[in-house]
């Protein structure tokens, strides 16, 4: 049976989201974009919503996703605490995945393990992508300003969760939540 992860570029502007199997294989790669017109607290369920395709069509072995930055403040920070606070409990109560499954991975992390550098600008985080999965997003027509960079990240987290499954079985619950 083949193994899934999903990734999780939470933003309420263009959410992205990437489906790998166990050979790294991009399987899915799309953005959710949640309508300005609506509040903050229905674009965040419409978000956790969107991605249940995805959960239901792969059933994913393990879900990444994207965790806060803290050295950032302000208004747009507390919508995406709250945003991933939806998440991860829309997650853990209707899709039945918890700390064993489900992990948060903090942005630094995230650009250390796809480029070495806990710092990296998001065009080092698409300058380390492989040739042919940037080729794929292309093909795709993502753009700098059309979702590549949330694509990128949701595949770096689903890349993370994956290597975090294949290592010994208790390396799962060793990783921060």
């Amino acid at each position: 049976m083949t193994a899934y992860y999903l990734g999780i570029d939470q933003s309420f502007t263009s959410c992205g989201i990437v489906v790998l199997d166990e050979k790294k294989k991009v399987l899915k790669s799309v953005t959710i974009k949640s309508p300005k017109e609506q509040d903050i607290f229905a674009r965040a369920w419409f978000i956790a919503e969107g991605i249940t395709e995805y959960i239901n069509e792969y059933t994913p072995e393990i879900i990444g996703v994207e965790g806060l930055a803290f050295s950032k403040f302000g208004d747009a920070t507390r919508d995406l605490a709250g945003l991933q606070f939806t998440l991860v409990n829309y997650l853990r109560h209707s899709h039945s995945y918890d700390e064993s499954n489900l992990i948060i991975i903090t942005p630094n992390e995230l650009k250390k393990f796809a480029t070495t550098k806990g710092n990296a600008k998001k065009e080092q985080m698409v300058d380390s992508l492989p040739k042919n999965v940037l080729e794929s997003f292309q093909k795709q027509n993502y753009k700098k300003t059309t979702g590549l960079y949330d694509v990128t990240d949701a595949y770096w987290i689903a890349r993370f969760v994956l290597e975090v499954s294949q290592r010994k079985p208790d390396a799962k619950s060793k990783t921060k939540n």
